[in-house]
């Protein structure tokens, strides 16, 4: 509990302080956008039903990494929050192709269920279909109407009883 709750959240954070601060001392971008994207890998693995969260936890992170740093010489203040704010926005993705990513190997990777198979208990008739259920309507039907003429249709008139049927 304890886990979820406190220590991924700082860690999501730790993570997306720590990609902020190397966005704003390096040069280049690429060091800063695998950062995140294991980040949010990582965080994933550890926590896959809150992968959003973590993916949005690293976005804050680099947001206070931009905002906490000191402005540059001749940068204003609103410039470093804005800036801050679009490489939050920017984070988000590389982190969430992480997480994403994350949960593609957990799904190759899950254990096989078995498989259920839903029969209905011995005990139950088995419930016929509708075409059975037709046929023996028209049977039923068919008797009735054979006792109605004096005989049944399966096996005939009764011997000595008048049919309606051609050829008596």
């Amino acid at each position: 509990m304890l886990l979820k709750t406190v220590f991924l959240p700082l860690t999501a954070a730790g993570f997306g302080a720590a990609a902020g601060l190397w966005d704003l001392t390096s040069a280049s971008l690429d060091g800063t956008l695998v950062m995140l994207a294991i980040a949010g890998f990582l965080l994933s693995v550890a926590a896959p039903r809150q992968w959003g969260v973590w993916v949005l936890v690293i976005g804050v992170g680099v947001l206070l990494a931009h905002v906490v740093t000191p402005a540059r010489p001749g940068m204003l203040f609103d410039l470093t929050v804005v800036s801050g704010l679009v490489a939050a926005a920017v984070s988000l993705l590389p982190a969430a192709v992480g997480a994403v990513a994350a949960l593609a190997v957990l799904w190759v990777l899950r254990p096989n269920r078995p498989v259920r198979v839903y029969a209905a208990p011995l005990a139950q008739p088995i419930k016929p279909t509708l075409a059975q259920r037709g046929a023996q309507a028209a049977q039923r039907a068919a008797d009735h109407m054979g006792r109605l003429n004096g005989g049944r249709f399966n096996g005939g008139g009764l011997r000595g009883q008048p049919t309606l049927d051609v050829g008596d």
